[in-house]
């Protein structure tokens, strides 16, 4: 059996995924293929090495679009029929509601392959889709021999689609989190600091999406009531420059620190000074960053508009779900695990033996591979 994935471009989160998903596809006696649409596209700053990817790939070399936001990018996937129809294969995971998806969704229609789609697409509260959107969603969702989703939010979306709860399988997403694990242990102790203050982190793209201006109004009043902390905010992005300026306005010069991006192997580097992480969002239907962080051990507070809360925080135990426009609330945990060291420990042991347990690519993976089983269960 060929199964063929089909996804918009390499990134250092996918390739161990797919890595591992060969690995148990070979194991059934199935044959895994990944198309992408592009090597890469313009907001994407990541290096990688294509010999990491231990799983045949192709790339389809697709024009990229833009809907005038640097965060909305999707691809024509141009000639991806005629690359269907040379691979012919037997099942197709694709991505979300996109244009490959509508392009697989009418292959289908006339070719034995069935397709699986693989989705984290959330509820967005306030956000209402058009009736188009949802039609279009509808018969895709009706056609499609399996579902395989990032987390619980996921899952509850499809099933307002009219989905069957049967069909969907998890498929947590998920980073390499056994080298976040591993090489932040390997640091910790080898400091590259000399100030000995704590250290707090926020890990992603500094866009307004990302709610960092609503987050620097709480480090505002933390520095009213001690300061002998320091926030790395590590990354770049469309809001840099008026971040900057919130950060002269409100004083902040020595408790703000941009360390601009990092790539994948750098990061382990911060993540081993920091004793809480922060991850403030205004939406992410996921957040990858929390697995890095959960798994390298970090206590967490996290905003409840990140979908991965759902799945990997146990509040209290495994970090803390916080609205972080409820600022007295958010400056009550920080303090809380800044101040009591051996519960903060705690609290990163079990987050880190959470996520070992239960969101590494191997469970991942194997939601996929049960997807397809199912799949061919019930032709």
């Amino acid at each position: 059996m060929k199964i063929l994935v089909i996804t918009n471009i390499p990134n250092p989160y996918r390739i161990p995924l797919f890595n591992e998903l060969n690995i148990q596809l070979r194991e059934k006696g199935m044959d895994l293929k990944v198309i992408f649409a592009a090597e890469t596209y313009s907001r994407r700053k990541f290096v990688i090495d294509l010999n990491d990817c231990k799983f045949e790939f192709a790339f389809l070399g697709s024009e990229q679009i833009s809907f005038g936001n640097s965060e909305k990018t999707t691809f024509r996937y141009g000639n991806l029929t005629e690359v269907l129809k040379s691979e012919n294969p037997d099942r197709i995971i694709v991505s979300g509601f996109s244009m490959a998806t509508m392009k697989v969704w009418w292959y289908t229609k006339f070719s034995k392959a069935k397709y699986l789609i693989w989705s984290g697409s959330v509820t967005t509260i306030g956000k209402g889709a058009s009736f188009i959107r949802s039609l279009q969603r509808k018969v895709l969702a009706a056609n499609s021999a399996a579902f395989i989703v990032y987390g619980k939010r996921a899952g509850k979306y499809l099933e307002s689609l009219g989905v069957q709860a049967k069909r969907i399988f998890k498929a947590i997403n998920t980073v390499d989190t056994t080298f976040f694990r591993e090489k932040t242990v390997e640091l910790q102790g080898k400091s590259r600091l000399s100030d000995n203050k704590h250290r707090l982190s926020y890990v992603g793209y500094l866009s307004k999406r990302k709610n960092v201006d609503q987050l620097l109004i709480c480090i505002r009043q933390l520095a009213n009531v001690r300061q002998d902390f320091v926030l790395d905010l590590i990354g770049d992005g469309d809001h840099l420059s008026d971040l900057q300026r919130q950060v002269v306005e409100l004083k902040l010069e020595s408790f703000v620190q941009f360390t601009g991006f990092k790539q994948k192997e750098e990061l382990p580097e911060y993540y081993a000074q920091t004793e809480v992480f922060l991850f403030q969002t205004g939406f992410d239907i996921w957040g990858l960053v929390l697995n890095e962080a959960m798994a390298a051990g970090l206590p967490c507070i996290a905003s409840p508009n990140a979908g991965a809360v759902d799945d990997l925080i146990e509040d209290g135990k495994t970090g803390f779900i916080v609205d972080f426009n409820n600022v007295d609330r958010v400056l009550e945990k920080i303090n809380f695990l800044l101040d009591n060291k051996e519960q903060a420990k705690i609290i990163g042991m079990n987050a880190s033996q959470f996520i070992l347990h239960n969101a590494g690519v191997k469970q991942s993976a194997k939601g996929f591979v049960d997807a397809i089983v199912y799949s061919n269960n019930n032709e």
